[in-house]
């Protein structure tokens, strides 16, 4: 057999074995969570990351609240949660689905609130998943908090 042609069969008879081996995850990330405020409004940007070799499928970000605030905006393809029976304002967090995001690729989100009663912390947090296997769930998370 020619060296050149056995030589290129065992390169892709590697390749293919190491395809095979591959594990089909994506690494979904919070890459910042910065927080604002403007007059009366306080500002959630929130930037999440998806890294490793695969699609994040359905990403989901949830943002978590400071008690007491009405949510002015949000990002599209973001909702505010319900509130109970009688309470018209305050919510306790926004929901954002992301489609899929695909791996080496960063996407914003954000969602404008009113401000908390006073004495109550300006602290907001921030999960995100994904329907892709994440091999390093820890960095799924930030939590920040405004002077």
């Amino acid at each position: 057999m020619n060296r050149a042609l056995g030589y290129g069969l065992w390169s892709l008879l590697l390749a293919g074995s190491l395809q095979a081996q591959r594990t089909w995850q994506a690494d979904v990330q919070i890459q910042s969570l910065d927080l604002s405020q403007l007059d009366q409004s306080l500002v959630a940007r929130v930037v999440v990351y998806s890294d490793n070799h695969d699609d994040a499928r359905a990403v989901h970000v949830e943002i978590l609240l400071p008690p007491g605030v009405g949510v002015t905006r949000t990002a599209m393809g973001c909702s505010a949660s319900a509130s109970p029976p009688g309470v018209s304002e305050p919510r306790a967090k926004v929901m954002c689905d992301m489609g899929t995001l695909p791996a080496h690729t960063a996407r914003e989100v954000f969602v404008i609130t009113t401000l908390p009663p006073a004495g109550t912390p300006k602290t907001f947090g921030v999960f995100a998943s994904s329907d892709t296997p994440d091999p390093r769930p820890a960095n799924n998370f930030a939590e920040r908090t405004l002077p």
